[in-house]
């Protein structure tokens, strides 16, 4: 019975029960991913929107939002605009805003119209109320969602009401809900895990005991599914062993992976459901492989006093003695590295593990983020770290801290595209410069006069050739040398003696000339009046197109972006301001979290440090002569 067990391990090992039946365990938020999944059936109608789930699915949500934002900003989200908003308000809570996503979904729920989801509003309301520990409010949000609302949240709307019952107690309650849920639905699993921590922390461990062993069977073919696997059988075994089947909390024991990250704590009750059979050898065996594993872990530590106690019950007193002497050992080193790890987050730099390069991940806790065989500076804390990340309190505040280092990087990009603007800017308006004060405005005028020149002489000779009927003055090029060698030849004709047959072939040509200008006379009338209007409407668009030019060149003469970069610069500097202060707190915070979970740690330590010393006095005094037998 735990009763016979020295009082340090019958107490540690009711609070390992204990423990192992509160964990709630809760699956990772889906908040924005059926918002999205709504749009795979229509056509996409916006680039913007279209860009903006491509960034959602690549779990890039930083630029999915920006995208989402200008685009509404910009007015070019067309048919997609109830379906984004849902989807922003669904990634800001994803992103922890949940003041804002709160906000979105009350002005979606203020609207009217089909295009509204009202149902997936009124949810995402009720997980924000649950978030915030406002069970009633989670409740009646839950309650205004249609009764026969069918669609691809309604499951976990059940999962969510059957959690508020069991915050509240109503187990009975709970398990009418756990029977609504799909037998495939991973909400079940989850669900039937918190009934049994309930069960079990109201010392119902039968109960208990069988809604942890539901989850036998797979339940998610995923790493978080076999880690929610393990980790029942585990709750399940210390059930077993609070409820004295010390037999049954061994086979459940047995059945968590070896590599399963609750393999420590399985090899403890292990140990201890063998021991409790007076089986100290069999229990021997775990315990004695925990020992030897880094002491950064409870179970750990515990082992190595339940190893001497073992060889007590099987009076190997002198081992018992020595391991003891090792577990004191082992404390007092762990507890002068565990001080060094506190000094080290409460006065020195946060280890660089915890910072990211560059722009921070979505994925902080991807393997791929620590190098291979890198330097990592504050590598004596990386045990400490490893078990900080487990912790959710740290885990909030980690995440926190490095989306806010991601929003630096970010803000600092942009700094320095706007400095790239800006330079671009000044090139451009060098470049209009360059077209005001130097001579190529004076050669577009002068060009623009020469062409007004030739309009207006064309129009001269169409109006005198129409008036004194000469039509000779609308003869081509080839006709007026013809006219120019014929006056020559009456020239020389005048002042040389030639025969009367030479003059009258120079009479003759001369009548072919005028023949031919008064037959080509209305064709060529014809061209040159079309010529004419053409060059009219060409001088109209070049005076048109000079006015523009002006109109641009006077407006250029202070760039108009100028004032918006400088704008977009004093925002950007301000908000970056506002992240070094949120930085500042973020890191503070986080100090302060590592700080509490490391010292937790050291008083645990410290009092196993005073068990053993105890346990050692206590050994020698039994094997003093002078102590009466």
């Amino acid at each position: 019975m735990l009763s016979t067990l020295p009082g340090r391990l019958s107490a540690t090992l009711g609070r390992a029960v204990l423990a192992a039946a509160l964990l709630l365990a809760a699956p990772a938020a889906l908040a924005a991913e059926q918002a999205a999944a709504g749009e795979q059936a229509d056509g996409l109608t916006s680039l913007r929107y279209g860009v903006s789930l491509y960034y959602f699915y690549q779990q890039d949500y930083f630029d999915a939002l920006s995208e989402l934002m200008v685009a509404q900003q910009l007015g070019e989200l067309a048919t997609h605009a109830a379906h984004s908003e849902l989807l922003r308000a669904g990634m800001s809570l994803s992103y922890g805003m949940d003041r804002v996503a709160e906000s979105l979904f009350r002005q979606m729920l203020a609207q009217s119209g089909p295009s509204v989801d009202r149902d997936k509003a009124w949810f995402y309301l009720a997980k924000i109320a649950w978030q915030r520990g406002d069970l009633a409010r989670s409740e009646a949000a839950l309650a205004s969602m249609s009764p026969g609302y069918d669609g691809s949240l309604a499951a976990e709307a059940d999962y969510l009401r059957a959690s508020i019952s069991l915050r509240r107690g109503d187990l009975a309650q709970a398990t009418s809900l756990a029977a609504r849920l799909p037998g495939d639905s991973p909400w079940r699993y989850y669900l039937d895990y918190n009934l049994g921590a309930a069960l079990a922390a109201g010392g119902d461990w039968s109960a208990a005991i069988a809604a942890f062993q539901r989850l036998g069977p797979q339940p998610l073919p995923t790493a978080e599914g076999l880690a929610l696997q393990d980790k029942a059988y585990t709750a399940a075994g210390f059930a077993a062993l609070a409820a004295g089947e010390y037999a049954q909390a061994a086979g459940e024991f047995t059945r968590v992976r070896l590599e399963s990250p609750l393999a420590d704590r399985a090899l403890l009750g292990y140990g201890w459901a063998q021991a409790e059979q007076d089986n100290y050898r069999e229990a021997l065996s775990p315990w004695l492989v925990l020992g030897e594993q880094d002491p950064v872990s409870a179970s750990v530590r515990e082992s190595l006093l339940a190893i001497p106690y073992a060889y007590e019950q099987l009076g190997l007193r002198g081992t018992a003695l020595q391991r003891y002497r090792l577990a004191s050992e082992v404390y007092a080193a762990e507890l002068a590295r565990l001080q060094a790890a506190i000094d080290g987050f409460s006065q020195g730099e946060l280890p660089a593990l915890l910072q990211p390069a560059g722009e921070a991940a979505g994925d902080w806790l991807a393997p791929e983020a620590i190098l291979p065989g890198a330097d990592l500076p504050g590598a004596d804390h990386l045990p400490y770290i490893a078990h900080l990340v487990t912790r959710h309190p740290f885990q909030l505040a980690l995440r926190e801290l490095r989306d806010l280092y991601s929003m630096d990087a970010r803000l600092t990009a942009a700094q320095r595209r706007l400095l790239v603007l800006r330079e671009a800017d000044r090139e451009q308006q060098q470049s209009w410069a360059s077209v005001i004060e130097g001579d190529r405005d004076e050669q577009l005028q002068l060009r623009q006069q020469q062409l007004e020149q030739q309009v207006a002489s064309l129009r001269q000779r169409l109006q005198t050739a129409a008036a004194s009927g000469d039509t000779r003055l609308l003869a081509g090029t080839e006709q007026a040398t013809r006219w120019q060698r014929l006056e020559r030849a009456e020239q020389l004709a005048a002042s040389l003696p030639v025969t009367a047959e030479q003059r009258r072939q120079l009479a003759l040509y001369r009548g072919l000339l005028i023949w031919e200008d008064s037959e080509n006379y209305p064709g060529r009338a014809w061209e040159l009046n079309r010529q004419l209007e053409d060059a009219e409407a060409l001088v109209e668009q070049t005076r048109a197109g000079t006015a523009r030019l002006d109109e641009a060149m006077a407006r250029r003469q202070q760039s108009g972006y100028a004032p918006r970069i400088a704008a977009l610069e004093t925002r950007v500097q301000a908000g970056a301001a506002r992240v070094q202060q949120a930085i500042a707190a973020a890191r503070q915070r986080l100090r302060q979290v590592a700080v509490a979970e490391l010292q937790r740690q050291a008083a645990q330590l410290s009092h196993s440090l005073g068990q053993s010393r105890l346990a050692i006095a206590r050994l020698y005094d039994q094997g003093s002569p002078e102590v009466p037998r």
